[in-house]
């Protein structure tokens, strides 16, 4: 397991359209509980990975 504090991914909810960047961890807790702002489910597709 990498002990990084990059951000892995780049968030964009597809119902209230904001978006921010996530780590791994943060990732798999916003698919399992929805968008942190509006609480809507989301999917896989709504990450993308950032740059490096």
């Amino acid at each position: 397991m990498s002990a990084t504090t990059t951000d892995d991914y780049e968030f964009t909810c597809s119902q209230c359209g904001e978006g921010f960047a996530v780590n791994g961890g943060m990732r798999a807790a916003v698919l399992e509980r929805g968008c942190p702002i509006c609480g809507s489910p989301v999917s896989a597709d709504a990450f993308d990975p950032c740059p490096a």
